[in-house]
């Protein structure tokens, strides 16, 4: 029989990713058993807890936990997909609050409509500040997938059309079924890494999209601008190594995701930039693709977009 050697990290990784899962199926049991459970043995005397978690708390660090240890462990990767998608169906079995629900028939469904409906009411008459941290409440509920994750849902799902996705910059279409190879096309972030999309933020699929990698290298974390003498340009999209001009089709998607970010992670975004987003917003409106995306993201990590249902809410904040 031949052995692998394994490192102390490795083992100490996979030690503390099991312990997590365990920590979790045991925690939410507990959590979730029902009030007649504890009951039926009469001399059983159910202890006072203080200071317990939420399920939803729960639910959250232990997804935390599970994308750091992702991070210095990627030889268990396979492993912590696999875990992470058998939480995902137990808490949403255990709550009762499916992150992607099906019908009876087993079609992606959008998860509390009703949230779409009259999740603002609360924010009519505000402005500004005060209109900024109402949709702070509402987005800040967020479930995190997982940078994998992320990955396979916006290959495979929410930026795939009949097995075709479309670069947000060039417009060049790849046929594929998932993520592929990342030299061909990879995620976009349009808030870039290196100036705050870490952590949860990373994957947070409101700010995700699909693009040429040649043309997402050469955007790199360029602020998004207007370009007058281009160095490079692509399917409309643009640059001078300044600035990175969106193609039009695209324009106001990208805008909203900048919007929902700096909302979402209280980053700001500076006044030229915010200027050319706003110009953005209105010259390329919320068509019904972009709407069926924002669905189908909540279905997968329990926010929206608040600038894709309510467009006029951009020209309420005068400063993101």
């Amino acid at each position: 029989m031949r052995h692998q050697s394994v490192s102390g990290k490795t083992v100490l990784d996979r030690f503390v990713f099991l312990s997590l899962a365990v920590m979790f199926f045991v925690s939410a049991s507990a959590v979730f058993a029902g009030p007649n459970t504890l009951r039926e043995t009469k001399t059983y005397k159910q202890p006072k807890q203080t200071n317990a978690k939420s399920p939803i708390a729960l639910y959250k660090q232990i997804m935390l936990r599970i994308d750091e240890i992702e991070q210095r462990a990627p030889q268990c990767q396979t492993e912590i997909f696999g875990l992470r998608e058998d939480i995902n169906q137990f808490y949403s079995f255990a709550v009762g609050d499916l992150t992607d629900p099906v019908d009876k028939n087993g079609k992606p469904i959008v998860a509390d409509l009703q949230k779409g409906n009259d999740m603002y009411d609360n924010c009519q008459g505000l402005n500004d500040e005060s209109l900024k941290r109402a949709l702070l409440k509402l987005v800040n509920n967020h479930i995190s997938v997982g940078y994998q994750r992320a990955q396979d849902l916006v290959f495979g799902d929410l930026d795939n059309r009949d097995g075709w996705v479309e670069c947000v910059y060039t417009g060049r279409k790849l046929k594929t079924a998932g993520e592929p190879s990342a030299t061909n096309m990879n995620i976009e972030h349009s808030w870039p890494q290196s100036k705050g999309a870490q952590g949860i933020a990373k994957c947070d699929l409101h700010h995700l999209f699909p693009a040429d990698s040649k043309a997402n290298g050469i955007r790199g974390n360029n602020p998004f601008g207007f370009v007058l003498n281009p160095s490079w340009e692509q399917g409309g999209s643009k640059t001078d190594r300044d600035v990175f001009e969106v193609r039009k089709e695209q324009r106001g998607n990208t805008a909203r995701g900048m919007f929902y970010f700096s909302i979402r992670y209280n980053m700001h975004i500076s006044d030229a930039e915010e200027a050319t987003l706003k110009k953005w917003h209105k010259e390329d409106p919320v068509d019904e693709n972009e709407k069926k995306r924002n669905d189908r993201v909540q279905n997968f990590q329990n926010n929206r977009n608040p600038f894709v249902d309510r467009p006029d809410f951009v020209d309420m904040i005068s400063d993101f």
